[in-house]
Parts: C-alpha cells; structure tokens; sequence
C-alpha cells in the first residue's frame, strides 16, 4: 500500500519499497510484542484494518507517543487506495480516538495534514477534531511545498455519550 503513489499522494514521506517500509514498522511491532508480552500496552501501537466479513487488508492506523508530553499522542492512519470513501478512515480515527482515551488514558490526540487533504481533514472533523492552526510550506514532497494543518482533540472534548458510544463501537466487551 505505501508502494502507490495515490496512497502517498499526501504524504510526507514514500511511496516506499517493501523493504523501507519494513524497517520503519518493524521496531514498533517488535515493542509492541514486548509490551505484550509484560502485560502492558506499547507506547506506540500500531494497528492493521481489515475489512469485517471478509478479513481482507484495508490500511493501519497508529498512535505515536509524543515524547515531552506523556498522555499525549499523534494519530496516523493509512487506508489503501481500493478502499477510499468506504468510511474506513473515520471509522480508524474513531477507534484511534476510543483506543487512546478509553484504553490508554490519553489526555489529548494531536492529528495533521496536507492542507490539499481534504479527506483526511474531514475524517478528523467528523471525529471531533478542532482545527488548531496552519503551519505555511511545512511538508517539500514530490516537487512542491505543502501547508500542514493542525488538529486537536482533547479528552475534556469528550461527554459521557460520545465515550458511551466509543465504547459501544469498539470496546470487547463494552459492559
């Protein structure tokens, strides 16, 4: 998926060949096997989407710790292009936003884009993102500067039924 140049259109970084993007993952899963294994949550975990009846590859999607901050975090997620505006994007940022603050007791998410994705923007506002603020040709890819767009979301942000309802979406065993 980070091999196509639609996927990494926005991108700072790629496309990448299988080798770069193996190396660039495979720390975070190796971490994350640790943490597991010592019955912790990794600092930065890193989850593969799959479609729900079949099982099949639809992107991933990810908390990156940051690091003068703990309890805060900056989401990622990528979603192949096959596919796009299927929900599959909300839906990653929903669960990323279930995950850091239901789970791992996040105070605050910080998300990021290219000021031309408008996808990935509106993915972010529908999960309750704010705006926070436009850093000016702060990405150089391929030939051209970028605007990044800033946005935040903080715990405080959510009431009892937005955390009900996260929780009713994701949650194993949401009793």
């Amino acid at each position: 998926m980070l091999a196509k140049d639609s996927v990494c259109e926005w991108l700072f970084f790629g496309p990448n060949s299988d080798e770069a993007t193996g190396t660039y993952f495979t720390p975070f899963v190796e971490a994350a096997r640790e943490a597991r294994a010592c019955g912790a949550l990794p600092s930065n975990p890193i989850f593969t989407l799959r479609t729900r009846d079949g099982g099949e590859f639809v992107g991933q999607c990810g908390l990156l710790a940051i690091d003068a901050s703990p309890g805060a975090y900056l989401i990622g997620y990528q979603i192949d292009d096959s596919c796009w505006n299927r929900g599959y994007g909300t839906e990653a940022c929903g669960f990323l936003v279930y995950y850091a603050f239901l789970v791992a007791g996040a105070y605050r998410l910080n998300g990021d884009c290219a000021a031309g994705n408008t996808g990935s923007r509106r993915v972010m506002e529908r999960c309750g993102f704010v705006a926070e603020g436009c850093q000016r040709k702060y990405w150089h890819a391929r030939g051209g500067f970028h605007d990044r767009l800033l946005f935040g979301l903080l715990a405080d942000d959510l009431d009892a039924a937005r955390r009900h309802s996260l929780a009713a979406s994701f949650a194993a065993n949401p009793g």
